[in-house]
This record gives C-alpha cells, sequence and structure tokens, in this order.
C-alpha cells in the first residue's frame, strides 16, 4: 500500500463522515419527515437514472445491431460487383441486357395495357 493509497482512503472515510454527519443533523433538525420526503425523490431518481441507462443500452444495441446488418450487406454487394466485374466484358453486357429484359416498364404504369 503506497501513502497516496492511504490518503485516499482517509479522504474517503472523511466524506463518509461529513455526510452521515450532516443526515444525523438534518433529520434532528428537520424532522424524520424530511428524510423520508428526501430517501423518496433519492429512490425515484435513481430509478429514474437506472430506467434511462437500460433505454440507452437497449437503443445501442439495436444501433449495433442495425449497423451490423448494413455492413452485412454492404459486403455482400460488395462481393458481388466484384465478381460481376471480374466477368468478361461480354458477359457482363448479356447479363445487363437479361436484366433489363427481365425488369418490367413501370413508366407505363398508368397507360392501358
Amino acid at each position: 500500500m503506497s501513502l497516496d493509497t492511504i490518503i485516499a482512503a482517509g479522504q474517503a472515510l472523511a466524506a463518509v463522515h461529513g455526510a452521515v454527519d450532516q443526515t444525523i443533523n438534518a433529520a434532528l433538525y428537520y424532522g424524520p419527515g424530511a428524510l423520508a420526503l428526501t430517501a423518496a425523490v433519492a429512490a425515484f431518481r435513481a430509478c429514474a437514472w437506472a430506467a434511462d441507462r437500460y433505454h440507452q443500452l437497449a437503443q445501442d444495441r439495436a444501433d449495433r445491431r442495425a449497423y451490423t446488418a448494413r455492413a452485412f450487406r454492404l459486403c455482400r454487394v460488395a462481393e458481388q460487383a466484384d465478381a460481376f466485374l471480374a466477368m468478361p466484358p461480354a458477359l457482363v453486357n448479356a447479363r445487363l441486357e437479361a436484366h433489363l429484359a427481365a425488369t418490367p416498364d413501370l413508366a407505363n404504369e398508368g397507360e392501358d395495357r
């Protein structure tokens, strides 16, 4: 144990002793009703903080899942693009023509068919 650790422990003990002393003084001065109200407010704030923290952790997890799914989709697109670009130009043109022929013409959507 170093001297700094002993000094820090002494300071923490002094802070706790001061807080307990002030709590006792407040109980004697204001009565138990004020302490009960203070405890209720502190408990409410602690529960609100815990609920906010849980909500934030759940949102972070959902964001990570969405990010991971998007990254996976982008990797798949990159792999397909690399495979597509590795093909000979004639085959690329033939595939593009096949895709174009298989795509419905949505420009004539409002006209009679």
